[in-house]
């Protein structure tokens, strides 16, 4: 299921309906609806995308049933990095996004966004993007 969430008032609404369905089908097409090659070697699907502050803040969820059942944090920090690299950049740059920041998140099971669930892990990482690449911003 893949949850798209807009808050850009200032944009059509045309532009609401197509970003999410682009970024939804790069993604897929990229690999990123199942089976994405990360360094833990963990299994991960694309959940959603997620544009914020007139498109300055961007995320992108992602389903990781193995976090805590095999992968740790450590484990799972490397994964982050191909993500947004080899994942995220190509698709905001096919779609002339410009964020000022990334949010990637994994999570054990599909919550909805914003929502709080004691008994779901969930890990996040934010990045800059920069010449076409992730930098990680330790927060």
């Amino acid at each position: 299921m893949t949850i798209s969430h807009f808050k850009m008032p200032s944009w059509p609404t045309l532009q609401r309906v197509i970003y999410p369905f682009a970024i939804s089908t790069a993604l897929a097409t990229a690999g990123a609806a199942q089976g994405l090659a990360v360094p833990s070697g963990q299994d991960l699907s694309f959940l959603g995308f997620i544009s914020e502050n007139e498109g300055d803040l961007v995320r992108f969820r992602f389903l990781a049933p193995e976090i805590g059942e095999g992968i740790s944090y450590a484990g799972a920090f490397p994964d982050f990095q191909v993500l947004c690299d080899e994942q995220v950049m190509p698709v905001l740059n096919a779609n002339s996004l410009n964020p000022t920041q990334i949010v990637l998140s994994m999570s054990a099971q599909d919550i909805p966004f914003g929502e709080d669930d004691p008994d779901v892990l969930q890990f996040f990482e934010i990045f800059r993007p920069e010449n076409s690449l992730c930098i990680w911003e330790e927060f």
